[in-house]
Formats: structure tokens, C-alpha cells, sequence
């Protein structure tokens, strides 16, 4: 009979790992061409900066309805496969529509719906995660299929280079076939087996569905100030870079002498380049150093960047680094955003700690980017990196404050 079960369980983490390479692999081509979307927006369709600001909210103000489809599964804990493979669809459906659309609210409304669905999958797939895979393995799997992906999106930017030089009018097409590749993966997550558990669901969170998913996260970070510490200080470096995002495709677009092909080289390849040379270093960092050490080094990453695009007016050299120390952080950031859930969760449930990630998200995402272009209205693009500077270094300052207080308690006790 143990035997049997181990058998199981042995199928059920190959699925799983299956499944996740599949996923990372086949949705990357639509990664790689969606980081494009706010340079063609202001060179193909003459988007205003307002535009462009409200663009980049759309992800984190977003999360906030993603945060409540994630309350929703913490309720429904065996409906994770169907919210994973639900979720997935309909975020790249619109996509498929894309060579019918002209203006930029026909692309606002398509990416809208891109990523109020993309976030709401990463509570599911993070606690099916937890359940098939063991944890050791289950960190080492999410990063080596991450670096994968991001070796796949190097490649797919030098390709896509030479594509947008010959032919530079069938962007909208590259959409079109970019989410069919990504949407095949939904085949492997049919084949998931997630163990059950027992439904909590109470007649009071069904009563209060708005009201209880904020309470609980609430409590998560009164009751665990490792969490808050941790969620603060990635807040504080994810505000920085929602400042500066708006500004950064005006600056980009506007000031540099910089092509579209030269912008996919520097997202695709050199961003690339620092995620995949950078994600294993980092799960490795993350075993040695614990996640708030890891967190203090992306914010200081953060930080440099905008240092760097400052410099790239003089050389482009400047503006490829730039993206480079971008994708070196960026590799950290990804590893432990997605992970942190089920670090902080231990043995409990993964779910509302994931969702507390996606709500802050949504909180910084409602002022960062109006802040940003605000601040570029008022005193130009170069100010408003210098502040997104310093904003990511103050929260570098958070946590080694925190980190001294407990090591000052340590010696006490």
C-alpha cells in the first residue's frame, strides 16, 4: 500500500514538473513581445504620456481583483487545477484578437484582461507547487525551469530582432501566435493530480468575501513581522520601479536614439542574460542567506538601474547595462516574489500568503505610475529617476534596520 502511495506521488511531482516547463517554455515568445507593448503604443499609436502611465498600472491595480480570485481558492482549496487552467485561458484569449484592433483602448482593454488573469493564476499554481513537489526540490525545479525560459527569450529576442527589421507593421501577428504557443500548455496541466484537503469554508467568509480576505491578510502581517519586514521592503523597491516605469517609455521613446531593435536586444538579450546568469546564484543565495538578505541585494539593483538608463544619453553602452543590472535583480525578485508564500507559510496553507503578494502589488501599482508621470510633468524624466533611486535604496535601509533590531534581541536573549 506505501508503496503504491509513493508510486503516486512520484507521478503526480513528474506532472507537475512537466507541466511547469511546459508552462514556462511555451509563454515565454508572449513575455518577451508583451515588454514591448509601451514602446510600440507610443511610436505606432501615438500614446499621450497620461496613457502610457495608465498602461503601466495596469498589472499591479489589477491584483487587487486578482488578490480576491486567490481569497476565492483559499476557500475552494480543491479548485486549484481548474482556477490554474481557467485563469491561463482567459488571460491570452484577447491576444488572439489582436490583428482586428487599431487604438490604443482596443490594447488597454486586451492587456486588462492579459493581466487580471495572469495574476490570478499564481496563487493556484504556487499551492499546487507546494503539494506535489518537496520543498527543496520544489525551489531548485522553479528556478531551473525560470532560467530555461529565460535562455528561450534571448534566443526569441534575436529572432524577433531580425523580424521587426524586415517586416516591423506584423507585431500585432507575433501576439496572435505567441498566445496559441502559450495557451498548448493548458494540455500538460490537464494532467495534474492535486491531493486533497478539507474545506474550512465558514458561513461567515461566504457572508463577508470583500471584508475577510482583507482581515486575514491584516493579521498575517501584524502576527508575523518577518512577513511585514519582507512585504514592506519589496513594496517600498516595487514602488520605485512603478515611478519610474511610466517615465522610463517616454524617455526611451522620446530622448534616445535607440531603435525598436535595439530595445528588444536590450530587453530580450541583456535582461535576459542577468535573469539567467543571476537565478541560480540566487536560489542558491536564498538557501545560504535567508529571503530578507536576498531582498536588501534586488532593491539595491533596483536602485542602480535608473542610475545607469541616466547615463545611456552618452553611450549605448550605458543603456545595455542598465538592462543588464536590471535582469540581475529582476532574476532574484522573480524567484523569491513567487516563492515567498511558501516560504513564509511553512507547513500551513501557501494561498493567503501568495495573496497578500499580489494585494501589495495592487496597492503601489494605484499610485506609481500617476506619481511618476506627475513628477515628469512637473520637473522632467531625469529627477524622477534620481527619486525611484532612492526610494529602492530606503528600503534597502528598512530592512537592515529590522535585520539589526532581531540580531541586537538575539544577543539580549
Amino acid at each position: 500500500m506505501n508503496d503504491i502511495i509513493v508510486q503516486e506521488k512520484n507521478k503526480g511531482c513528474f506532472r507537475t514538473k512537466l507541466a511547469l516547463l511546459w508552462m514556462n517554455l511555451s509563454n515565454e515568445p508572449l513575455t518577451v513581445v508583451y515588454a514591448l507593448i509601451p514602446i510600440l503604443l507610443r511610436r505606432e499609436m501615438g500614446a499621450t504620456g497620461f496613457q502610457i502611465a495608465l498602461f503601466t498600472m495596469l498589472s499591479p491595480v489589477l491584483s487587487v481583483f486578482s488578490f480576491y480570485w486567490g481569497s476565492w481558492v483559499v476557500r475552494r482549496k480543491n479548485k486549484l487545477l481548474p482556477n490554474l487552467i481557467g485563469a491561463w485561458v482567459l488571460a491570452r484569449t484577447p491576444f488572439i484578437f489582436f490583428p482586428y484592433i487599431d487604438t490604443f483602448w482596443e490594447v488597454f482593454a486586451c492587456c486588462a484582461v492579459y493581466q487580471l488573469f495572469s495574476r490570478a493564476s499564481t496563487p493556484a499554481l504556487m499551492e499546487i507547487l507546494k503539494r506535489n513537489i518537496p520543498k527543496k526540490n520544489r525551489e531548485y525545479t522553479f528556478s531551473l525551469y525560470h532560467v530555461l525560459s529565460v535562455v528561450e527569450g534571448v534566443l526569441i529576442g534575436i529572432l524577433l530582432t531580425q523580424f521587426l527589421t524586415v517586416s516591423g507593421n506584423n507585431w500585432k501577428l507575433v501576439f496572435v501566435v505567441c498566445a496559441l504557443i502559450s495557451s498548448s500548455s493548458v494540455l500538460l496541466q490537464l494532467r495534474i493530480k492535486v491531493p486533497q484537503e478539507k474545506e474550512l469554508s465558514t458561513e461567515a467568509e461566504k457572508n463577508n468575501f470583500f471584508i475577510e480576505p482583507l482581515k486575514e491578510s491584516l493579521r498575517l502581517m501584524r502576527t508575523r513581522p518577518d512577513f511585514a519586514v519582507f512585504q514592506w521592503g519589496f513594496m517600498i523597491g516595487g514602488l520605485a520601479l512603478m515611478i519610474i516605469s511610466p517615465v522610463k517609455a517616454i524617455f526611451i521613446a522620446d530622448l534616445l536614439p535607440v531603435s525598436l531593435s535595439d530595445m528588444t536586444i536590450a530587453r530580450c538579450v541583456f535582461v535576459g542574460i542577468g535573469m539567467a546568469g543571476s537565478s541560480l546564484i540566487w536560489r542558491k543565495a536564498l538557501e545560504l542567506f535567508g529571503i530578507h538578505r536576498l531582498t536588501m541585494w534586488i532593491l539595491l539593483g533596483f536602485g542602480l538601474y535608473p542610475l545607469a538608463l541616466l547615463l545611456s544619453p552618452y553611450h549605448i553602452s550605458c543603456f545595455y547595462l542598465a538592462h543588464l543590472l536590471y535582469g540581475i535583480a529582476q532574476g532574484g525578485s522573480h524567484l523569491i516574489w513567487h516563492l515567498s508564500g511558501t516560504i513564509f507559510s511553512a507547513d500551513q496553507n501557501s494561498i493567503s500568503f501568495t495573496t497578500v503578494n499580489v494585494l501589495m502589488i495592487g496597492l503601489r501599482g494605484a499610485v506609481g505610475p500617476i506619481l511618476g508621470c506627475l513628477l515628469c510633468e512637473l520637473l522632467g524624466p531625469v529627477p524622477v529617476f534620481v527619486v525611484g533611486a532612492l526610494i529602492a535604496f530606503s528600503g534597502v535601509w528598512l530592512i537592515m534596520k529590522w535585520k539589526a533590531k532581531q540580531s541586537l534581541k538575539q544577543l539580549k536573549g
